[in-house]
């Protein structure tokens, strides 16, 4: 009930700064001056424009209130479009999480036994912008399985997963029976927004 007469006397400001009420008597005043005892703030600063603000926002929301079946079916018409493109992509990141994190958890994930991990220095490229940041990953593995060998070097060199090859240099030890790949791989790290 207290929100319900703060807003009327929210509206009654904003419709008194821009229409008006006509000739004010003795008694408009007191209501001006009360008025104006709530719309002022500290040091006599002027509200108006945050009230002018929230009634613009309110405007906004009772409009998407009141479409929102249209809302609703655009956005259904799009979520599987937009899932689908990016269903692949390994490199997206939750909300918060530390991307550089998240790479190492998506690297050492992808290369299992029968591949052996070497060491992984990941690199953030300066100004990530909107919840996209490039990483520059060097890294370093080793298989006797030819296999899954190729298997890891086309899932990494795979542009639909979010990475690809920037450097590579690929080797095989014949004694050993062992294959071992040396690269810079560059990452796309995209902050999920669903």
């Amino acid at each position: 009930m207290l929100g319900l007469g703060a807003a009327l006397l929210v509206c009654a400001v904003i419709y008194d700064n821009t229409v008006g009420f006509g000739e004010k008597s003795p008694s408009a005043g007191a209501v001006e001056k009360r008025a104006g005892s709530v719309v002022q703030g500290e040091g006599g600063v002027s509200h108006r424009g945050k009230a002018a603000s929230l009634a613009g926002e309110i405007a906004e929301l009772r409009y998407f209130l009141a479409h929102a079946p249209e809302v609703r079916a655009r956005y259904q018409k799009i979520a599987v479009p937009y899932a689908e493109s990016v269903a692949t992509f390994a490199t997206l990141y939750p909300k918060g999480e530390d991307p550089v994190a998240v790479a190492k958890k998506y690297l050492a994930g992808l290369l299992v036994a029968p591949i052996k991990l070497g060491d992984v220095l990941i690199s953030a490229a300066p100004g990530g912008d909107q919840g996209a940041v490039m990483l520059t990953a060097n890294l370093n593995f080793a298989s006797n399985d030819s296999l899954a060998f190729e298997k890891a070097l086309l899932t990494l060199g795979d542009a639909n997963n979010g990475t690809v090859w920037k450097e590579l240099t690929v080797n095989s030890n014949a004694d050993q029976r062992e294959l071992k790949a040396v690269g810079q791989l560059t990452l796309l790290m995209v902050e999920q927004v669903e």
